[in-house]
């Protein structure tokens, strides 16, 4: 049986989502910091294991076998906290977190035209 929805790409997508949800909330602690005399720049590790993450997925790993590459907020001591740098940050993040976004609603259509069309 052929599935019009890909449940590794719904995994892969949840979790990139994530991601960008704790992006946004470090993103909110670096700004809220910036004049912070001594405070450690906060990020989150996740793209750069994206490689093993999409190999994991092909292999048919659900999300129990996905867990391991969940985001995680991460410090990085050596990155200076400027406010400019975390306000761009945060466009490049909600253009990410809007077009993974439109990629999850894209499968959920999909799913939702074969139960309508199920229906009939």
């Amino acid at each position: 049986m052929v599935s019009l929805v890909d449940p590794a790409t719904v995994n892969l997508l949840t979790l990139a989502l994530d991601a960008t949800a704790m992006r946004q909330h470090a993103i909110a602690q670096n700004i809220a910091n910036v004049n912070t005399p001594g405070y450690q720049r906060l990020g989150v590790g996740f793209e750069s294991r994206m490689e093993e993450l999409k190999a994991a997925a092909a292999r048919g790993a659900g999300k129990a076998g996905l867990a391991e590459f969940r985001p995680v907020f991460e410090l990085a001591p050596d990155e200076a906290v400027t406010l400019e740098t975390e306000m761009v940050a945060l466009s490049e993040n909600t253009l990410h977190h809007q077009a993974l976004l439109k990629a999850l609603n894209k499968q959920m259509a999909l799913m939702s035209v074969a139960i309508n069309e199920g229906k009939r």
